[in-house]
């Protein structure tokens, strides 16, 4: 199995791609991810700000998309401060904007494109994948504090 994570953070590296969030209304609920990085996401909740994981995941996520459209955010998307609260560990499908042709970035910001996107999406499709949520449920995980360092 790849680790997806590393692979598209390699071609990631020095990319003028700051988190500005501009893509943030795709950040939809319902992203599916490996096991891998359900792990290094519930890694690095756990060395942030308890108050902080728990203030962003307990917030409403339905947002306004257009005038009478609204969607359900991410679980990880701040919709207070319009930010990610992984970003830094954040799966494969979330680090492809602005980085793969069917993805662009919102701004038009030039990005460095991951190399072999295609082929490395086709077998990432392959992959095991479950929500986070899906992968809390089969792990006993029904509280967000056990995914803090307080919960431990």
């Amino acid at each position: 199995m790849a680790d997806w994570w590393e692979i598209a953070r390699k071609d990631e590296s020095g990319d003028p791609c700051d988190g500005c969030h501009e893509c943030g209304l795709r950040c939809v609920a319902g992203i599916q991810m490996t096991r891998p990085e359900f792990d290094r996401i519930v890694e690095h909740l756990r060395g942030l700000d308890p108050s902080q994981v728990i203030r962003v995941m307990e917030q409403e996520k339905r947002v306004a998309w257009f005038e009478d459209i609204e969607t359900e955010a991410c679980l990880f998307y701040d919709v207070a401060r319009r930010r990610c609260l992984v970003y830094p560990a954040r799966p494969l499908v979330c680090r492809l904007f602005g980085r793969v042709e069917w993805m662009p970035c919102p701004i038009g910001k030039q990005l460095r494109p991951i190399r072999d996107g295609l082929r490395i999406f086709q077998e990432y499709a392959g992959e095991e994948r479950a929500t986070f949520v899906e992968w809390c449920t089969a792990l006993g995980m029904f509280d967000f504090k056990q995914l803090t360092s307080e919960g431990r």
